[in-house]
């Protein structure tokens, strides 16, 4: 079962080569879509996975595969690039949002200061996150989405801490850990394209990295809330 779903969900990996060379449309528009599909299928796949009845944690994730499903297809609505991205920029942040208060529940904490500057590996990743946003991305977002921008990047930060923080076994952390980077990286990776440099077979490139990124997150999420239920199968 687990392979099956596996095999579905990177099934449309191809699909975006298809968008991407075949169909005339919006950027905006493509990623859009095709963010829509991966959580919807992510959404059946946590639906699937989950044998006993649903937890909080359980709600949530559902909720915060949805929140980028709905704005991915809300966005298939408008032709306004500013519109477009911002559109896209509050799913990402009620997603994300939702993320932080699943890590939140299962005890990750933002630790004290004198704490966190023990933990150098962190502290580099947030001073080039700080100098990279000031210095590359400020200048190249529209006035009307700064302040937006602004909120979502310190969110993105402290989603960041929270997934380094979270208290739960190594190899569920790590898959976790590995999908928090790479959605960073998709993020950016969409921002340059969107505002500084188009690069080529972008949609392509993008959406590896974007599904990858949910899909670690999901499993280690399901991991982690199943550990306690032994009559669970494992993911």
């Amino acid at each position: 079962m687990k392979k099956r779903w596996t095999i579905v969900y990177f099934c449309f990996i191809p699909t975006t080569i298809f968008v991407d060379f075949c169909i005339k449309t919006n950027f905006i528009h493509k990623i859009g879509m095709l963010e829509a599909i991966f959580n919807l299928i992510l959404i059946f796949y946590c639906i699937s996975r989950r044998k006993s009845k649903f937890i909080n944690n359980d709600w949530l994730l559902v909720e915060a595969l949805l929140f980028t499903c709905v704005a991915g297809i809300i966005s298939q609505l408008y032709d306004s690039i500013e519109l477009l991205i911002f559109i896209n920029i509050v799913g990402f942040y009620l997603t994300q949002f939702t993320y932080i208060s699943i890590f939140r529940n299962e005890g990750s904490i933002l630790p004290p200061y004198y704490l966190a500057l023990k933990e150098w590996k962190i502290l580099v990743f947030s001073l080039s996150f700080i100098i990279g946003f000031i210095f590359f991305l400020i200048p190249h977002i529209p006035n009307k989405l700064l302040v937006i921008g602004f909120v979502y990047a310190t969110q993105m930060l402290i989603l960041v801490w929270m997934g380094y923080y979270r208290p739960i076994r190594k190899k569920t952390y790590n898959e976790g850990l590995l999908g928090i980077t790479l959605l960073i990286i998709s993020n950016l990776f969409l921002t340059i394209s969107l505002l500084t440099y188009p690069f080529p077979h972008v949609t392509l490139i993008y959406f590896i990295l974007y599904a990858n990124s949910q899909l670690f997150i999901t499993k280690s999420i399901l991991k982690n809330a199943n550990l306690s239920l032994p009559s669970d199968n494992p993911l």
